[in-house]
Order: structure tokens, then sequence, then C-alpha cells
């Protein structure tokens, strides 16, 4: 086996631990989306010497006239209040059951992903349409597999698999906020952060943690006409890892607390990382880096993840030579029978 790795599943507390807060962090989100439904309340308004009842929907005042007060709109205005009420306690309570649950979490262990990276993720969370469009690409989606795995991967300090997680975030996909509300949203995580850049998509903070969002132009590598190099995670095409089924799974940040991750079908990252092994110009580290995420996200998916078959039909856009140096992998981890490739 290249490089020097290991597997530390989950204990059964880890287990009950995770399982818990996975249960309380699903619950806390649909609490908080039952809240927004809430979201710029009903007022009684005046107008000419009457009352009528409207509808906001957001702190600009921009809303609609649900009638004049009457038994109806009373019973309306009640029933909403109390609505409002209830769901508004609710998320409290469940958000101070999350908290305890980080203690427990933090105690078993799981403390995994970068406070920064988790606080990040559910900020971005926070917006639908971000959350729906936006995939983590890089070392920090190996988090995202080890916990649908259930098991954790260890691996020497001379060549840290988690390295480029700890120092950026990369995403991919379509930001439908401008480029300064997104930087105002990675400032609410940290408030050092600073554009990098025209598009406001990149942002550094003090201690040079790097996010950034590759856009569609990006996703091929270099954008035409930008003159810029491409970066590391444009290397590989892009654009075939994210061609594959993508699936969200909730990590655990080092302060105990859960996120949403979106990551690459597992197989699909552990093809690209070979691939991106294979590129010139590179130097040796680099390339052995790359080759041991593959390696190790691939043997993780034979131990751990049965319900990803080694390969799946989405996956065959990517070269022949690059399917088959994986076939050649399974085999090599006794694993053959289960493949599925055609050259």
């Amino acid at each position: 086996m290249e490089g020097s790795y290991a597997f530390k599943e989950f204990s059964p507390g880890q287990r009950r631990s995770y399982q818990e807060a996975v249960r309380l962090y699903l619950a806390f989100l649909e609490a908080r989306g039952r809240a927004r439904a809430y979201q710029g309340g009903r007022h009684w308004k005046k107008i000419k010497g009457r009352d009528y009842l409207y509808q906001y929907f957001d702190r600009y005042g921009r809303g609609r006239s649900l009638g004049p007060r009457s038994p109806h709109t009373e019973e309306l205005f009640a029933k909403f209040i109390g609505a409002r009420q209830d769901a508004t306690q609710r998320l409290r309570d469940l958000r101070l059951q999350l908290a305890e649950q980080a203690r427990f979490c933090r105690a078993a262990l799981l403390r995994r992903v970068p406070r920064l990276t988790a606080r990040i993720l559910n900020l971005l969370g926070q917006h639908e349409a971000l959350q729906e469009n936006l995939t983590v690409v890089g070392a920090s989606a190996i988090y995202a597999y080890e916990f649908a795995a259930g098991a954790f991967l260890e691996t020497s300090r001379d060549l840290d698999l988690f390295a480029g997680a700890r120092v950026r975030l990369t995403l991919t996909g379509e930001v439908s906020l401008p480029g300064a509300a997104f930087l105002a949203l990675l400032r609410k995580a940290d408030r050092s952060f600073a554009g990098v850049g025209p598009t406001g998509l990149q942002a550094v903070n003090r201690t040079g943690f790097l996010v950034r969002v590759l856009g569609p132009g990006e996703q091929s590598g270099r954008p035409p006409g930008s003159g810029r190099e491409s970066g590391p995670e444009d290397r590989g095409n892009l654009h075939d890892l994210l061609a594959a089924p993508r699936f969200s799974q909730v990590v655990i940040g080092q302060d105990g607390l859960p996120a949403r991750m979106a990551v690459p079908d597992p197989r699909a990252f552990a093809l690209h990382r070979l691939r991106r092994s294979e590129l010139p110009p590179r130097g040796q580290a680099p390339k052995a880096l790359d080759r041991l995420q593959a390696m190790a996200v691939a043997e993780l998916v034979l131990r751990y993840l049965p319900q990803y078959h080694f390969f799946h039909a989405d996956l065959r856009r990517f070269p022949a030579e690059v399917v088959r140096h994986a076939g050649e992998l399974a085999e090599g981890l006794g694993s053959a029978a289960d493949l599925d490739v055609e050259y």
C-alpha cells in the first residue's frame, strides 16, 4: 500500500453520539425552516381610521393585506402568533439540545472538521440556493466520506492526508449571491476574511485560510482569458468529477457541533485524485498526496461503503486508463469481484 494510513472504526459509543447528533441536527434544520415561515410577521395597520391585518414578508415592509379587522382576521392573527411562538420555542429548545450534544461529541472524539470549515458550511446552509448548488471538493470532502463510512482515516505525519483541508475550503457551483454579499456571509464566520480577486468568490482570512468557489468556467481548467494559473483543485478535469452524483453527509466540527456537507460521489473522488496524481508538471509531494488520497478513499469505499458499487456507469466519462487504474487498485485490495468497469 502506497503511503501510510489506517482505519479507526467508530466505537459503539461514538456511533451512538453521532447518531443522536444527526437526529437533533436534522430536527433543528426542520425547525429552522418552519420558523422562517413566520419571518416578517403580521401586524394591524390603521388605514383611514380602520384596522387592517397585514402580512409582512421582510424587514423592508413588503407585504399584503389580509383584510379589515373582523372575527376571521382576528382568528388568523391569534393563530399566527401562537404558531410563531411554538416554532420559536422549539428552535430554541433544539439549539440548546445541540449545544449539550456537542459536549458528548467532543468527549467521544468525534470532533473532526476544522471549526471554521464547519461554521462556514452552516452559514451557507442558511441559504437554500447555496446549499443546493454548492459542492465541497478537495481534501475537505474526505471528512464526509469518513462519517458516511463510520471510520476515521489516520495517516503518518510525513504525509498528512488532510493537509489541504486545514488551510482551504474549495467549493464549486453557482452562487446566487453577489460577491459582496458572499463575502459578508464569510465574515460572519471570521471577521478577518478579505476578498481576493474581482469576483468576490475568493477570500482569505488573517491566518491564510482560503475559501473559494469555482464557477462553471473554472471547472475544466483555466477560465478563458483569465490569465491565471489553474489552481490545484482545477486540474484533472473537475467538470467530470462533478458530473457524478453527489450526496449530503452530516459531519462534526471541532467544537462538537454538526454541519451538512455536500460532496461528490466518493468513487468519482478517488478516480479524480488518481488522474491528478499523473498530471505534469507537478512536484512529487503533491502527486504522492493525491495518490494517497485516491487510494485511501477507494479502500474506504471498498471496506465500509458497499452501497457504492465500483464503478457505476455514471463514472464512465473518465478516461479509460484512469478507470483501468482504479480497477487494478481494487484488484490489489482483493475486491475485483465487486467491480463493474468497462473500458
